[in-house]
């Protein structure tokens, strides 16, 4: 089985980040931070094989070339906010399958780039990476840098449908958000394992998390183990009584990815804490970025 890996984390100024900072390091580039006054500066850095801004198709007639300029674009989503904790990116990182070649790889991660880009209206700054001399030299990956806002030929308009909060959503008749990166996740298995069946390799990405997979797997064994009366018990109707106290206390609750994210960083925060004080947020961001290049999760 190839290895599924995909992430999404937002890019955020309440944990330090900036999207001009996260743009030039995927990209490898030098760009001028006009928000924060500094340049940033990582054409040092190796292991870039592939970049490139991606502009829904629908746009491109509506002369959004400007957007096309990666110093433009990423200076121009840092103006659009105003909020001192505004989220003004979203980062999807990928694992390219090893088993494909690097043709097959580049236009997998381009497909799945345009896609999200035509999904939410977004201009999506794509950069592949190579593995580094020192990590695996299977970790083939991709950053997709997402605006939170859509493209327009004035510069970024309103929020992109992914970024609504719950509120706005329901009002609008859209499900969670959770929902949106599901879909993401099986659609992104499905184009990779398509390159797969084309380069007739026999390995697959599974879309399901490794949690609903261990729970499906302890289920089989747990079903296959019970006895027949057991499992017939098992499956019996509740009484009206039970049936309300098992609705009013929910299994694990299923957390949206900025709540996950949150609760991660606690943790993480809580660990730090013992072996020493926890470096600043800028350079919690730039750590995370140079392990994912490592090929290390974090």
């Amino acid at each position: 089985m190839a290895i599924m890996f995909l992430n999404v984390t937002s890019v955020s100024r309440g944990r330090g980040a900036s999207a001009v900072a996260k743009a030039a390091y995927i990209a490898r580039e030098r760009l001028h931070d006009a928000r924060a006054g500094v340049t940033r500066d990582y054409r040092h850095v190796r292991g870039l094989e592939h970049a490139e801004i991606m502009l829904p198709a629908a746009s491109v007639a509506a002369n959004t070339t400007w957007a096309r300029d990666r110093a433009t674009l990423w200076n121009g989503a840092e103006a659009a906010e105003r909020n001192r904790n505004a989220r003004v990116a979203r980062e999807y990182t990928v694992a390219l399958p090893h088993e494909l070649s690097r043709e097959a790889r580049l236009t997998l991660a381009r497909e799945f780039a345009q896609s999200i880009a035509d999904r939410y209206g977004t201009a999506v700054d794509l950069a592949v990476h190579g593995p580094t001399a020192r990590g695996d030299p299977r970790n083939y990956h991709a950053h997709l840098l997402a605006t939170t806002r859509e493209l327009t030929a004035d510069g970024l308009g309103r929020k992109a449908a992914i970024e609504l909060d719950s509120r706005r959503r329901r009002a609008l008749g859209l499900q969670h958000v959770i929902h949106e990166f599901r879909a993401l996740r099986v659609h992104w298995a499905e184009l990779a394992n398509e390159k797969l069946r084309e380069a007739h390799s026999e390995a697959r990405l599974e879309a399901r998390s490794r949690a609903t997979l261990a729970r499906q797997c302890e289920a089989s064994r747990d079903g296959a183990a019970r006895p027949p009366a057991a499992a017939a018990a098992q499956s019996a109707p509740l009484p009206d009584a039970d049936r309300r106290a098992a609705v009013a206390r929910p299994d694990t609750p299923v957390l949206g990815i900025d709540a996950a994210q949150q609760r991660a960083a606690e943790q993480w925060l809580a660990y730090r804490k013992g072996r020493g004080a926890a470096p600043p947020p800028a350079e919690r961001e730039r750590s995370r970025a140079r392990d994912c290049d490592a090929g290390l999760e974090r």
